[in-house]
């Protein structure tokens, strides 16, 4: 299992009051039907060897999914891929109308810290990619601060976007997003 454990993680509500939210290993039953992506899916399709699916939750509810994987497999993992993220349905869109936030950094933050402990590579090798629609492009170049690699072939009639952190930047990333919410403090289910 590709995990580094459960953490307590500082969120903003909409009210602008900050609070505790967890990332942890998921279930089957976590997997939310009404998403945009087909999570059960997902589930049902992982090989939990080298995947995994952290979930982000805050007062018992599910607000964001990740599905990792670390490649190559098996052997010595070289790089990870974010291969499917996303935040509830009612905490998507402009900053200002999110219930929650930062789910999606806290997602990218915990499956960049696998990559850092599990895969072996230089600091200017790539060790995170994702690919994503052409809507989410700004988030991962302007917020997130990925390399950002342009067009990325896939299946008819999706266009893709390929992004990626080196050894380094992952690294960079994580200190930067602990700085600005406070470290993550593991904790025990």
């Amino acid at each position: 299992m590709t995990t580094i454990g459960s953490y307590q993680v500082k969120i903003r509500l909409k009210s602008k009051t900050e609070d505790i939210a967890f990332l942890c290993q998921s279930e089957a039953n976590d997997m939310p039907t009404d998403w945009s992506c087909h999570w059960l899916n997902f589930w049902k399709n992982a090989n939990f060897e080298c995947e995994n699916i952290v979930k982000l939750v805050y007062e018992g509810k599910i607000w964001g999914l990740v599905h990792y994987g670390l490649y190559p497999y098996p052997g010595d993992p070289r790089f990870i891929e974010i291969e499917h993220i996303e935040a509830h349905p009612t905490s998507r869109g402009d900053k200002a109308e999110r219930l929650i936030e930062p789910i999606g950094k806290w997602l990218i933050w915990y499956a960049t810290k696998v990559g850092l402990e599990f895969c072996q590579t230089q600091a200017d090798d790539p060790l995170l990619i994702l690919e994503a629609l052409d809507t989410a492009v700004s988030y991962y170049r302007d917020k997130v601060q990925m390399e950002y690699l342009g067009f990325s072939r896939s299946t008819p009639g999706e266009d893709l976007y390929g992004f990626r952190f080196s050894r380094t930047a992952a690294a960079e990333f994580c200190q930067r997003h602990e700085s600005q919410w406070g470290g993550a403090k593991p904790y025990e289910q």
